[in-house]
């Protein structure tokens, strides 16, 4: 049996800064929230999808494949929670951004 290796999220590998030799963070091209939260939205529509297929598939005895519609299952519920705690950061920082006083 071939386990599928688990990628990172695209949209999320831009966000990292890598270290240059003297310590300090090399220039790169920054992506904006509202990017990364459009890919994780729609990330979770196509693992949602994915999973919702698997388990009518399943259902209907189309497949017997019981291990790939849970990793599918789990996948789009980590992309859910993925997407949750964005939400939840972004409004938190603006609340706080909010309280700051001028």
């Amino acid at each position: 049996m071939f386990i599928i290796p688990i990628s990172p999220l695209p949209a999320l590998t831009g966000l990292s800064q890598a270290p240059s030799a003297d310590g300090s963070k090399a220039a790169t091209s920054s992506v904006p929230f509202a990017d990364v939260f459009k890919n994780a939205v729609q990330n979770v529509r196509e693992t949602q999808a994915q999973s919702e297929q698997d388990a009518y598939d399943l259902a209907l005895g189309k497949t017997d494949d019981l291990h790939t519609v849970m990793i599918h299952s789990e996948k789009a519920a980590t992309a859910i929670e993925l997407t949750v705690q964005i939400t939840s950061k972004a409004i938190s920082a603006y609340n706080e951004i909010m309280r700051m006083q001028v």
